[in-house]
């Protein structure tokens, strides 16, 4: 019994076994944007198991752009741009917070220390 080429399915030569015309060549363009710092930043804010798994996706980024998973290295660009987002807004509120906190505290130590000495006055008997 004699057996012929394998089918082609429809890629490549007759005989071939290849995958789809494009598939594990180069990528096409730049990989998507990683937010990787808006994600760290994320880490120091409030929240920061959303920096964390903001980090988990933009790190997904280029690795899956390079074996050609061109859908999910866009997907998972979006998921780190949203989480990014939502850490880097935390992080300046808590900045803010952060700020004014202390900028109170100062306000209340000082005018502690000046409102107890202002207009009394210590008789000696």
């Amino acid at each position: 019994m004699s057996y012929g080429p394998p089918p082609t399915g429809g890629y490549g030569p007759p005989g071939s076994y290849g995958g789809p015309p494009g598939y594990g060549g180069p990528p096409p363009g730049d990989p998507p944007k990683t937010y990787m710092v808006h994600n760290i930043l994320g880490i120091l804010s409030c929240l920061p198991f959303i920096g964390i798994i903001g980090l988990i996706f933009a790190l997904q980024i280029n690795s899956k752009w390079q074996i050609g998973d061109y859908a999910g290295a866009e997907s998972s660009a979006r998921t780190a741009r949203i989480l990014g987002i939502i850490s880097l807004v935390l992080f300046i509120l808590g900045a803010v917070f952060f700020v004014l906190y202390i900028g109170f505290i100062v306000v209340m130590v000082i005018s502690g220390t000046t409102a107890g000495t202002v207009g009394t006055t210590y008789d000696a008997y």
